[in-house]
């Protein structure tokens, strides 16, 4: 039976205690001690004795209160420890300072050792040739990550050590106890990766557009999400492929587990490979000690989104075969095959199945990224949606600007029905973006809306001028003002145009915000960007 007894804090209440217990012949098996609680272990102690045993304990001066527990509280946190290791997913493993395993989590147990043969009091050196514990001892048992391989199986180890040897002697301090060694798998770094950068948890009811063309092609998203094969989302620059290529993850038995992106046309090819497979120890000069996992292993379980797939090398295009063939890969300088689940979804612009024909795409990696598809529609097509759309991208725009969300005007809804809208749902959210950034008022009209477009600013002054100067009179009439920015672009200088664009906003804000570091804050870049900008403009003193 185990008891607590609660006391007051005096000098020999617990020597009083034991007494009582030694009178009535009773065997201790654990007894631990507290500032007001005294809690014992008593095996030999049956329920009807229970009370006998309190009364005489209580005539012990200072003692409050006696009652029964079901656990002893050094037995309580053991218990708490265990089933926190046995709720981690991750191998953890803590050893003392001379290597000896004290502690074993299930995972590490089943990956590193086997269930007839605890770990517990084994040599770590049996299970993990690095590093050793020559060089725990010396780093103080922490260590910098770095990879490690546990059963056969690669893992990114940290160690952090446990507490210090407080002995008197000098060297003391200095030493931990031991240290705890937890190995993270690549796909847990990967969930962690998608924890960070996707926030907004899109999936398809937060997907504006409710016209015929995109209920269509979000119903038919919706039924292939749960599909466990390749997927191809084509469509024009600006529909919003990683949307929906997010919406389909979230929708499919992988919800839980990573999804990571990789733009093929943003990187050249030794760049793209390393980030896609990964790399090896040594692979190259300036590679991390201990290797790194590229995207597949991260996203090991999930989902990699290959945006721009159109782009890849036929070096790549061939190693990619591979792994949708068997879901096996080398790392980059690797001799190693590492074995991966992955469901892969690529997007492009451009026309595959022509590529294919001509040689420029590989025909059998065309045929295993296109097994399901989906073709979203240009904006154009989904007019429609265009009034939601504008709501959505103004009322955003006015949170970070902060300032009141604009009310579009017919005239303004009018324009970006017409609008061809080139560059789709991207080209509709900069130009609103503009629009409402460089508003004077609280209406959006269609006049301010060709202003965004254009890269010019309308004011009352030039609204004016505009409409009483005869058209006959623009080719003469001296160029100043917005109408250097229309020129520029007119004359394809779009860096001009923009370069004037930029200090037409910085001019306007500055009397509001009159220092580097509040226009800084104002629009969201840092402080130096802005320093930088103003002294280019000449703005401010």
């Amino acid at each position: 039976m185990r008891f607590e007894i609660r006391g007051e804090n005096r000098l020999g209440i617990t020597r009083d205690v034991v007494n009582v217990l030694t009178d009535q012949g009773l065997d201790i098996r654990a007894f631990e001690v507290t500032t007001h609680y005294i809690y014992a272990d008593i095996p030999a102690i049956q329920p009807g004795r229970f009370p006998l045993l309190s009364h005489a304990l209580k005539q012990i001066p200072g003692i409050s209160d006696i009652r029964e527990i079901d656990r002893l509280p050094t037995e309580r946190r053991r218990a708490q420890l265990h089933a926190t290791l046995a709720a981690l997913g991750d191998p953890v493993i803590a050893v003392d300072a001379n290597g000896l395993i004290a502690q074993a989590n299930p995972a590490a147990q089943s990956i590193a050792g086997t269930n007839d043969k605890p770990l517990r009091d084994q040599d770590i050196s049996n299970i993990l040739a690095e590093p050793s514990i020559e060089d725990l001892r010396q780093s103080g048992f922490h260590l910098p990550e770095h990879e490690v391989t546990l059963g056969g199986q690669t893992y990114l180890l940290q160690v952090e050590p446990i507490g210090h040897v407080d002995d008197g002697s000098d060297a003391g301090d200095d030493e931990p106890w031991g240290g705890v060694m937890v190995f993270h798998r690549a796909a847990r770094l990967g969930r962690v990766i998608t924890a960070l950068q996707d926030r907004s948890h899109t999936g398809f009811d937060d997907i504006i557009g409710t016209s015929r063309a995109m209920t269509r092609v979000k119903s038919q998203a919706q039924r292939l999400a749960n599909i466990d094969a390749p997927l191809l989302i084509l469509g024009e620059t600006g529909t919003g492929k990683e949307l929906f290529a997010r919406a389909c993850h979230r929708a499919s038995a992988r919800a839980d587990q990573p999804f990571l992106a990789l733009n093929c046309a943003a990187m050249p090819e030794g760049l793209a490979e390393s980030e896609l497979f990964g790399y090896a120890a040594g692979a190259f000069t300036s590679a991390r000690r201990g290797g790194k996992p590229g995207l597949l292993e991260l996203a090991d379980g999930g989902t990699l989104f290959l945006d721009e797939i159109g782009e890849l090398t036929p070096y790549l295009q061939a190693k990619l075969l591979r792994v949708l063939q068997d879901g096996r890969f080398r790392r980059v300088g690797g001799t190693d095959e590492i074995s991966v689940d992955v469901r892969i979804i690529s997007a492009t612009n451009r026309d595959l199945e022509a590529m294919s024909h001509d040689g420029t795409f590989r025909e059998d990696l065309y045929f295993r990224i296109n097994v399901l598809g989906i073709t979203l529609p240009p904006l154009r097509d989904r007019v429609e949606d265009i009034d939601d759309l504008a709501k959505f991208f103004m009322a955003r725009t006015a949170q970070q600007t902060e300032r009141p969300t604009p009310h579009l005007a017919r005239d303004g809804l009018d324009w970006l029905r017409a609008h061809d809208w080139p560059g789709n749902v991207r080209e509709l959210e900069n130009t609103l973006f503009r629009a409402v950034a460089l508003l004077d008022g609280d209406v959006l009209g269609a006049r301010d809306l060709t202003s965004a477009a254009t890269g010019t600013m309308t004011t009352p002054d030039t609204a004016a001028h505009s409409e009483s100067t005869d058209p006959s009179d623009a080719q003469t009439a001296p160029a100043h003002g917005p109408d250097l920015i229309t020129q520029a672009l007119a004359q394809d200088d779009f860096n001009a145009g923009l370069d004037m664009l930029e200090r037409e906003m910085l001019m306007r804000l500055y009397p509001d915000y009159p220092s580097s570091r509040k226009l800084a804050e104002r629009l969201g870049v840092s402080h130096t960007s802005i320093a930088n900008k103003l002294r280019k403009y000449g703005i401010g003193p």
